[in-house]
């Protein structure tokens, strides 16, 4: 009689011992595809993250020899800068930033809810109407967006050819009862830190709202000029008409560039610091800095994952060892009747393996449901693990200091909002090679007694 038969006969008969095996070998195929489709969904994360993280590099002022105008950073990178920066092969596209301050006209700004500093009054007083606009070239480059500290919503991104345009979140139009192509208008405000030049608009400017972005920090925020609710983002344009610039005395906060391949970056880089440039007044970062709690979250995820992947093959390995220890133990009646009747120890062997095949082929497939129910909520768990511990080491790098909540800091602390776990053929494949090496293992410990064992010992022992 051919092994396969054999085998066939002994899961057929043997039902009850059959379906403990079932429920063993399913639990195991359970935990192992859970665990591959969070891997893999970990290594999708991170891989589009780095696509926008990694592939870009950011241009600002070096503060102890260039602050700015006010002393504060603001405006110190010059438009002569960023020509040349931006005409070095490789270099794709870039996003300049303006910061302007205004006073909102006619227009109430979202309250903080729970505010966690009290601020006297009267030093706010005059304050009620007074925002900052956060000029750029192109808003879908920018931090907030590629963390998901905002998201576009309705209409569109703010452009390099935009005029008089702005972004605004919804919480603060709905306050406002405002809606897509409806104007705001905005003046230059006397409690402007940054102090318009001559030919600045001291006029109303107004506004055409053509995005809508939600996003929310009132749990984090700490007074009312940080909530995300109250960020308004304009056009370059528009914060030149208000300070008096033009693109050639313009001076940017700061600009970020972005290559076509992360792989180019370095090659980049080093034709960037070749410019004639005085690299004493500028500082270069590279724009995976810009998340690292994002970083460590994923970081952290890896570990986690990881440590799960090894702790499912080791334990299903011990316990599949232990269960076919005893199921073997229990068959020697019938290992001493086939050894009696030529058949070699290898085929013995290979009948167990066969075997439990044949009940891998039934667990196995049914893994891929069970594995679609559970995965998802399993990952859910391990990224709030992940994010913890993120933002545990940021807290920790930080050396006790305290992050705000703006907008642009909320990046800092940005943690994964989550994965996105699906399981398939691919998953499947990687179940069966795993879960086959598990078997092979497994009875390759538990039948060490038959090998070492002589048939005359075998037989001895069925008396």
């Amino acid at each position: 009689m051919s092994i396969i038969k054999r085998a066939w006969y002994y899961v057929t008969r043997k039902k009850s011992k059959s379906l403990l095996m079932f429920l063993i070998l399913f639990g195991i195929a359970t935990a192992t595809i859970s665990g591959i489709a969070i891997k893999k969904a970990t290594v999708d994360t991170r891989d589009q993250i780095n696509q926008s993280m990694n592939a870009g590099f950011r241009l600002k002022g070096n503060l102890l020899n260039n602050p700015g105008i006010g002393g504060r950073g603001f405006g110190n990178v010059p438009a002569s800068a960023i020509d040349q920066i931006k005409g070095i092969e490789g270099v794709a596209k870039y996003n300049a930033r303006i910061i302007g301050e205004v006073d909102l006209v006619d227009l109430k700004k979202v309250k903080l809810t729970n505010p966690r500093i009290q601020q006297d009054d009267s030093i706010m007083k005059g304050y009620e109407s007074f925002s900052s606009l956060d000029g750029m070239t192109d808003s879908s480059l920018d931090n907030k967006f590629i963390s998901g500290v905002l998201t576009l919503t309705e209409g569109r991104h703010i452009t390099k050819e935009d005029k008089q345009k702005v972004l605004v979140n919804e919480e603060f139009a709905k306050l406002n009862h405002l809606k897509l192509h409806d104007k705001i208008y905005v003046k230059a405000s006397e409690l402007a830190s940054i102090r318009p030049s001559e030919g600045g608009s001291n006029e109303q400017i107004p506004l055409e709202i053509v995005g809508l972005v939600s996003g929310s920090n009132m749990n984090s925020a700490t007074m009312e000029s940080e909530l995300v609710e109250n960020a308004i983002i304009t056009d370059i344009q528009t914060i030149m008409m208000l300070n008096g610039y033009d693109d050639k005395t313009a001076l940017y906060q700061e600009v970020k560039f972005y290559v076509n391949d992360p792989k180019e970056l370095p090659g980049v880089l080093k034709k960037v610091h070749e410019l004639p440039i005085d690299w004493s007044n500028y500082v270069i970062e590279n724009s995976s800095s810009d998340y690292p709690a994002l970083t460590g979250s994923l970081d952290s995820m890896d570990g986690l994952i990881n440590k799960m992947l090894i702790g499912i093959v080791v334990v299903s390995a011990i316990i599949l060892s232990l269960v076919l220890a005893f199921w073997i133990n229990g068959r020697i009646h019938e290992t001493g009747v086939l050894l009696s009747l030529g058949v070699s120890k290898i085929s013995i062997i290979t009948q167990y393996v066969v075997e439990l095949l044949f009940i891998a082929v039934v667990s196995f497939g049914l893994s891929y449901f069970s594995g679609q129910a559970i995965a998802q909520n399993i990952g859910d768990s391990m990224v709030q693990q992940a994010n913890e511990a993120g933002t545990m080491n940021l807290q920790q790098s930080l050396g006790g200091m305290q992050l705000g909540a703006d907008p642009d800091t909320s990046t800092v602390s940005k943690t994964l909002d989550g994965i996105d776990v699906s399981i398939t053929l691919a998953e499947m494949g990687y179940v069966w090679l795993i879960g086959g090496l598990i078997i092979l293992l497994s009875v390759c410990i538990s039948s060490i007694f038959i090998i070492r064992l002589k048939p005359k010992e075998i037989l001895s022992k069925m008396s």
